[in-house]
């Protein structure tokens, strides 16, 4: 148990290099809707009581100035300069679909066997909810652009294929042969927006498809892994 919580550690320690930059310096946010401070309406100013904390808010980020519409709230459009920009954080949920790779698993001790780091890979379709944060600041003194950082990160469930060895050792002698089997692979993942890809940790279990699955020892078993993936949305 000590070994796995290692190899566990260890993983997060890889997980965390990306994690220095976690929150990155960005040039712009992507046009879309947002949940913005309701204090940037003065809603309380205009009789809106008890004022939301956030309002639902399109944002088009130009080269000159931000363009604020609000959605359905009776409020007005706000544009501020880059000179007049106040100090303030936007967020968005959305759908996310990713493909990922995982190239190896750690696999906790059973029957006898000390845990395993495999590098099979595998191959999987994420269906999870995504969450990204702006934090956009004034214009600062000798700059031309507004300071923009930016998170992004989610969470889900993801299904695909990977291959295990298979040999007399991991299926209790029931083969005397190697060979590479086909597994189905699922679980839930924690995914971290590294920009140009997706990184995070990963948690599931494989199932052997072939006639060796009831001998083979890491049968839906729990492993853990690093994920890499592409997003599709």
């Amino acid at each position: 148990m000590v070994k796995v919580r290692g190899l566990l550690f260890y993983l997060l320690l890889l997980t965390g290099a990306g994690g220095c930059s976690v929150v990155r310096q960005v040039e712009d946010i992507p046009a879309d809707d947002y949940l913005v401070p309701a204090s940037l309406f003065g809603a309380r100013e205009i009789g809106q009581d008890p004022t939301p904390e956030r309002i639902k808010a399109a944002i088009e980020w130009e080269d000159s100035s931000i363009l604020i519409i609000p959605q359905g709230e009776g409020l007005p459009s706000l544009r501020f300069g880059r000179d007049n920009t106040p100090d303030f954080r936007v967020f968005r949920r959305a759908l996310d679909i990713d493909v990922l790779t995982i190239p190896f698993k750690v696999r906790p001790s059973v029957e006898g066997f000390p845990e395993q780091l495999n590098p099979n890979f595998s191959a999987a379709l994420y269906l999870g909810r995504r969450i990204d944060s702006y934090h956009i600041k004034p214009l600062a003194r000798g700059k031309r652009r507004n300071t923009v950082s930016g998170f992004g990160g989610g969470y889900g469930g993801f299904v695909g294929l990977g291959s295990v060895t298979m040999n007399p050792f991991v299926t209790r002698n029931a083969i005397t042969y190697e060979y590479e089997g086909l597994v189905l692979t699922g679980g839930a993942a924690a995914i971290y927006d590294a920009k140009k890809f997706n990184m995070g940790l990963a948690m599931g279990s494989d199932f052997l498809v072939d006639k060796n699955r009831e001998n083979w020892i890491y049968h839906k078993k729990v492993w853990f892994g690093l994920l890499f993936g592409l997003n599709l949305n």
